[in-house]
């Protein structure tokens, strides 16, 4: 497209994204023939169409039910580009997106906008504004076809603006068109206002309410939901969707629930990952979420998260805090988190993610009742690598670019051999193994062919560590200890439970209740029995 220089300023002026950036997306497929903008179709016709179909529309069902027709159409469609500039540009700022309506009029060739005024407050829901519009296609033919029109004729893109704006302040906005080009004046002017600035009483807003907008605000809360699961979906990158991919129909229907969630799994599945896409999912931003680690938590946490969010604009998540590891939390404040995670619930306060190293299925009898009874409603337990086959190898593609971004060097290709050794391999530390094997693996190669699978094999075996073996695994060095000590005269079955009930508080650091979890016993039940097997009692 030729522009002339003079002019060439109208294509970066405005915000983001410019006229010059909507003109680089869009894309012409000469084998599918079809035309996209940012990957959605678009489709060009002459501007006679529009005139056309009016003509046919007064004919079939007057003039009255004709403008509401095309009113309608314009606010529809002004509501679906609202929705595709979100979407399609998910960190855009909401004032750029919002006024990036007028640089999409200009973009389709069918007004040349000119701002009077622009005032906005999507916090207080407030807007005022004021344009000019130069070259009304729908004026223009209007005036090409009939003769000079006794009304304003530009109906579909008054309904369009109206749909625009609406979108975006989740309420309803109303544009009037003050003066028309088709009524002899040099350029259309239009005003816009929410329906309640105009007043219940006003016929336009009457005329919105009941056959315009009518059908289209029956449930914005369920459009908000959807519009919010779209971004946070858009802002995932490619190893999050991977990492994600077994949980996320779960988690987009955990999203608009307002409840607390636990989610479990072993360290390295992608909880956290979760906690924070549940976050956007929900509405909530990258700032407002707070990480806290179980043994951490304190009084004043607790206070925090029994905050009244009843003053927080509807619609908005608040700052969420995620709780990692909630079974390290002091036993002292169980009962007083539970209340404060209760009370959050109730009152609106801000959501609370609790991220467990305990199995789904254990959780319920390994936490203290009254964390499980509060957290429980909702749960997602994150699956190990071990549980994902066929996707081990997916995860390791997508992790391999950022490795390399990270350390300063091309992403290497894998042969076949070391692809099919990433997916067989067992991943016992899941992602935080994975990216410690890709990153030596990256540092050792040599960049002159594909990575093979004896250099993977090798980075992976010497990177296994004894933790990480599963229990199975390590049975037949337990039974050999125990067959050596029964060798012995001296084996005592009080000593050996007496190691074991000390090792679990020395692991714990004292916390009695952390170290019964641990052993699968209740805080009175391995208090009794340290007392009992102590000789000195």
């Amino acid at each position: 497209m030729k522009t002339r220089l003079e002019k060439s300023g109208l294509l970066d002026g405005g915000g983001k994204p410019t006229v010059r950036e909507l003109l680089a997306s869009l894309v012409f497929n000469p084998v599918d023939r079809t035309i996209r903008i940012n990957g959605e179709r678009i489709v060009m016709q002459r501007a006679t169409v529009g005139i056309e179909l009016r003509r046919e529309l007064i004919r079939l069902l007057g003039s009255q039910e004709a403008r509401i027709f095309l009113l309608r159409l314009g606010f529809l469609s002004g509501r679906a580009d609202a929705r595709f500039l979100r979407t399609s540009w998910p960190r855009l700022d909401i004032g750029d997106a919002f006024t990036a309506g007028t640089r999409l009029h200009m973009f389709s060739g069918v007004v040349r906008v000119e701002t009077v005024y622009n005032e906005f407050d999507f916090r207080k829901k407030r807007f005022a504004g004021e344009f000019n519009w130069y070259d009304s296609i729908e004026a223009a033919e209007f005036g090409r076809l009939h003769r000079q029109a006794t009304e304003p004729v530009c109906w579909t893109q008054l309904g369009y603006a109206s749909g625009y704006a609406s979108e975006f302040f989740d309420t309803l906005i109303v544009y009037k068109e003050a003066q028309c080009s088709a009524e002899g004046h040099t350029h259309c002017r239009v005003v816009g206002k929410p329906a309640d600035v105009w007043g219940p009483g006003d016929p336009e807003v009457i005329l919105f309410r009941e056959r315009i907008a009518a059908q289209s605000e029956e449930r914005p809360a369920e459009r908000r939901r959807a519009l919010n699961v779209r971004r946070a979906e858009a802002a995932l990158g490619e190893l999050d969707r991977a990492i994600l991919a077994p949980v996320r129909v779960q988690l987009d229907r955990m999203a608009s629930m307002a409840l607390p969630v636990l989610i479990t799994g072993a360290p390295g599945t992608g909880r956290s990952r979760a906690a924070r896409y549940l976050h956007r999912a929900a509405g909530g931003t990258v700032a407002d979420f707070r990480h806290v680690d179980g043994s951490e938590v304190t009084p004043e946490t607790c206070a925090e998260i029994a905050t009244s969010g009843r003053n927080r604009r509807r619609g908005e998540a608040g700052a969420a805090i995620m709780i990692d590891g909630i079974e390290r939390v002091p036993p002292e404040l169980h009962q007083r988190l539970a209340g404060a995670i209760e009370k959050a619930v109730v009152m609106g306060g801000p959501p609370v993610f609790a991220l467990s190293g305990l199995d789904a299925s254990s959780a319920g009898t390994s936490l203290p009742p009254e964390l499980w009874y509060a957290l429980s409603a909702l749960t997602a337990q994150m699956p190990a690598f071990s549980e994902r086959p066929g996707d081990c190898l997916g995860i390791a593609r997508a992790l391999l670019p950022a490795i390399a971004t990270r350390m300063n060097l091309p992403v290497p290709k894998l042969d076949a051999g070391a692809a099919r050794a990433i997916e067989q391999a067992s991943w016992p530390g899941n992602l935080r193994q994975m990216r410690s094997v890709l990153s030596a693996l990256l540092a050792t190669h040599r960049h002159d062919g594909p990575v093979t699978r004896g250099a993977f094999e090798a980075q992976y075996d010497r990177l296994a560590h004894a933790d990480s073996l599963t229990a199975g695994a390590r049975r037949p060095d337990v039974r050999a200890w125990l067959d050596r000590e029964l060798d012995g005269e001296n084996f005592s079955i009080t000593h050996l439970e007496r190691e074991a009930y000390e090792a679990a508080v020395a692991r714990t650091k004292g916390n009695l209740s952390a170290a019964a979890r641990l052993l699968g016993l209740t805080r009175a039940q391995l208090a009794y029995r340290l007392a009992a097997t102590n000789p000195a009692e």
